[in-house]
């Protein structure tokens, strides 16, 4: 046994060290085995049969329908054409079941849309259209949103469902350079 108050300190001191090196070590340890398991091999392995991303995206594209204005859609018919591959996965499950149905029958779906650019409601209703199998939007589509909005061939628009407000936003992305 030391006496030495000196001798305390060293011991103290000793232990410390030994101390601190082995939880660097089992820290290091630790590290890396939190990079190996953090490693995009493993990664990949482990996330694939879960249908989780982990990929980091800075910006997430609000508009998950986009549509480049076409003749037909700015003509006397009134009606703005989606694909039906769009409208089935990015409409249809944000009507609910009911409305879903009723936008496959001759009557169709009624949906409000929101013009984010003027901030004003609008009723449009959504029908599958027979003769082509896609999707189209009917009703006031040329007075509310061609004529009000003065779009023209090349105009690219958008939709994103609100879930807040149960209805659609719409939005001129881009403008179609002039023909000069």
């Amino acid at each position: 046994m030391n006496n030495h108050p000196a001798g305390d300190e060293r011991d103290h001191h000793q232990y410390s060290q030994k101390k601190r090196k082995s939880t660097s070590s089992e820290s290091m340890r630790s590290n890396n085995s939190r990079r190996r398991f953090c490693s995009n091999k493993n990664h990949d392995q482990e996330v694939k049969g879960s249908g989780v991303s982990t990929t980091l995206k800075l910006y997430d594209d609000p508009w998950k329908i986009k549509k480049t204005l076409t003749d037909s859609d700015l003509g006397i018919l009134s009606r703005l054409l989606l694909a039906a591959d769009v409208v089935k996965k990015q409409v249809l499950p944000m009507l609910g079941v009911d409305h879903a149905r009723a936008a496959e029958t001759e009557e169709g779906s009624p949906v409000r849309v929101w013009d984010m650019d003027t901030k004003t409601m609008h009723q449009l209703v959504l029908k599958r259209w027979s003769s082509s199998k896609s999707y189209v939007l009917i009703g006031k589509w040329n007075q509310d949103f061609v004529r009000r909005r003065e779009l023209k061939k090349g105009d690219e628009i958008g939709f994103h469902w609100d879930p807040y407000n149960c209805a659609f936003n719409f939005c001129v992305l881009k403008r179609a350079m002039p023909l000069n």
